[in-house]
């Protein structure tokens, strides 16, 4: 009789159990959404928060997360606009690295529509020099100034800058810090700085994203053609697209 109350109670915890890992396996719902931050090295994503039902969740529904990112806009002729309603149709969200001196009174309305759309505007220096072999003035121009010109335009100071062509030092990211932001890189390359050819993009683009990739592109035809067949290639492999959460003190509305 005890045996037998026993063997009861074991199926009753399997099933309880199998209930519990199914229902997580299929929506994760009840716990908390996850929130990224960057790792120690700028180039990827770490877990912001370490709850261990989330991961399970994730490990068992397969869940992967990549933050995606678009260098050198605003490139206009409709590119943008491309780009944001494939992202809309994939319910993705992705951080645009503006260059300033790219921002004219045909394009401007495209940081608008990014804020809008839940995107975020990073800063990809003011004229897309190599910062390095700036003197100090003309750096400070480069990153403090080109915050300061999407500050004007939207009111909002840019949290994360990009260096152009990825090249930094601690002098640049001295700066950058004293312009109240953080420097984002990136380890996983579309290559369509060198390719033109929309399935290279979209093979090198899949082929190098991993769980928690930061992937790097650009603002041009070529990769907005790309970019729903590689969205949709991603979420076949159980890719969600997430933004890192910015510090609400360092990213605020100017008055």
């Amino acid at each position: 009789m005890l045996w037998y109350a026993y063997r009861r109670y074991v199926a009753l915890c399997g099933i309880l159990l199998t209930f519990l890992l199914y229902a997580l396996l299929l929506t994760g719902r009840g716990i908390a959404a996850p929130h990224f931050v960057l790792d120690q090295g700028n180039e990827s994503l770490k877990h912001a928060n370490t709850q261990v039902w989330r991961k399970i969740s994730d490990f068992l529904a397969g869940r992967k997360y990549a933050v995606l990112t678009f260098d050198d806009g605003p490139y206009g002729y409709g590119v943008d606009e491309e780009i944001m309603t494939t992202l809309r149709k994939h319910h993705a969200h992705a951080v645009f690295f503006l260059v300033c001196s790219h921002i004219n009174s045909a394009n401007r309305g495209v940081l608008a529509r990014l804020e809008s759309d839940g995107d975020l505007i990073g800063n990809h220096s003011y004229d897309h020099l190599r910062l390095d072999r700036l003197a100090a003035p003309a750096l400070e121009h480069q990153i403090s100034g080109c915050s300061n010109r999407i500050a004007e335009l939207t009111g909002m100071r840019p949290y994360y800058f990009r260096p152009p062509f990825g090249s930094t030092s601690p002098r640049i990211a001295g700066v950058v810090r004293s312009s109240g932001m953080k420097q984002m890189l990136w380890n996983a390359n579309s290559e369509d700085g060198r390719t033109t050819e929309p399935e290279q993009i979209l093979n090198d683009s899949v082929e190098q994203t991993a769980d928690h990739s930061i992937l790097l592109m650009h603002e041009k035809p070529t990769t907005a053609a790309a970019l729903d067949a590689m969205l949709t290639r991603l979420e076949q492999r159980g890719f969600q697209f997430v933004l890192p959460d910015q510090l609400s003190s360092e990213n605020v509305a100017i008055n």
